[in-house]
């Protein structure tokens, strides 16, 4: 049986030291801890100083917050280094005396909610305990990272379907319990990321929401139980719109370290300018179907649009202009030097289709 809670206090010493035990945790570490990356971790150095360094600061930590304490330096430094300009709205709305449900759009593995946690963290706020999927623990010390910083598991995988049902029932309770102790909850609005840029809620993911409450509650009275508040990440530029790009034209075939060279690769490459929005929470009366388009229409409407959006739909609109938009121009045409047109254009797609979505969404209104 998968383990669906995240780490606690108690286990945070055992855990740390299995870790600093594992050969292939260790080995992934003394790969990735070099001159170029170990700036991240505000120990600069030589290889063998770095692991030494890292060994020395994991030894310190014996609780959840101190482990977090650790990542908040890291992530400053990502937001720092691999990003243009970070900017947020939304952020003053959120009462602090509030446990907040997070339902955000989804684009990159473990950024979207480190970003989240990032700016709630900003303004004084708690950090959110973060759903992940079982794939994301599939290989060990991953799944203890992640545990240790708050994640919980969703997962949909079982022999039978009484054993998935039992399984979304415990991640399902984990959400009921978080929240009604006053803690925040951060979930993904579908399964797994968005590789075509369009952003749609599952009604599966609200469905699941609602299973520990449905002694206490209709599905239509979700939101008087949760506070729930849509968000929106967007990224000018996709560390991994390659990798996406070959998914959709059905070309990558998915090994159990994929998971961790993209979440290596999204945290790590440059992203150009992100914007984080936290839309305004929902209330009233919802099916899933029209929970799921409340949801679709609060992160649309907050959506920002980069220049390498607009940029390429109006080049797959045959009519874009280049000096309008200088830098996604490079952008592409460096792309375009490394790859087929045929590839540039699923790459292209990916950066399309919010524009479309957003059109058509106002259309519709």
């Amino acid at each position: 049986m998968i383990r669906i809670e995240p780490y606690t206090d108690k286990e945070v010493k055992s855990v740390l030291k299995n870790l600093l035990d594992d050969k292939a945790f260790v080995k992934f570490i003394k790969t990735n801890l070099n001159s170029s990356t170990s700036k991240f971790l505000s120990i600069p150095g030589s290889s063998f100083l770095v692991m030494q360094l890292f060994k020395s600061k994991i030894k310190k930590i014996n609780s959840i917050d101190e482990f977090q304490d650790q990542v908040k330096i890291v992530l400053k430094n990502i937001v720092k280094q691999t990003i243009e300009n970070f900017e947020t709205s939304g952020l003053e709305s959120l009462d602090h005396n509030k446990p907040y449900l997070f339902i955000g759009n989804h684009r990159d593995i473990t950024l979207d909610s480190a970003l989240c946690n990032f700016s709630l963290d900003s303004v004084g706020l708690e950090t959110t305990y973060n759903a992940i999927g079982d794939n994301l623990v599939s290989v060990g010390w991953m799944g203890d990272l992640l545990r240790l910083n708050k994640s919980f598991v969703i997962s949909r995988s079982g022999d039978t379907k009484k054993e998935i049902y039992s399984n979304l029932l415990k991640a399902s309770e984990f959400i009921k319990k978080t929240l009604h102790s006053g803690k925040h909850v951060w979930i993904a609005q579908k399964q797994g990321r968005s590789k075509d840029g369009l952003d749609k809620t599952d009604p599966a993911v609200l469905k699941m929401l609602h299973i520990a409450l449905r002694k206490e509650c209709k599905f239509e009275e979700l939101t008087d139980y949760y506070n729930i508040v849509p968000q929106s990440v967007s990224y000018e530029i996709d560390p991994l719109a390659k990798e996406k790009g070959m998914h959709l034209q059905g070309e990558s075939t998915k090994n159990e370290n994929d998971d961790i060279s993209h979440i290596f690769k999204g945290v790590m490459k440059f992203k150009g300018n992100v914007n984080l929005s936290f839309g305004e929470q929902l209330s009233g009366n919802y099916t899933p179907d029209e929970l799921a388009q409340a949801i679709d229409n609060s992160i649309l409407n907050s959506y920002k649009l980069w220049d390498t959006n607009l940029y390429a739909y109006e080049f797959l609109q045959g009519e874009v202009d280049d000096s309008k938009y200088p830098k996604a121009s490079k952008y592409f045409n460096d792309l375009r030097a490394t790859m087929t047109n045929e590839d540039l254009k699923y790459i292209m797609i990916q950066y399309a289709n919010p524009v479309l979505a957003i059109k058509e969404n106002n259309n519709e209104r």
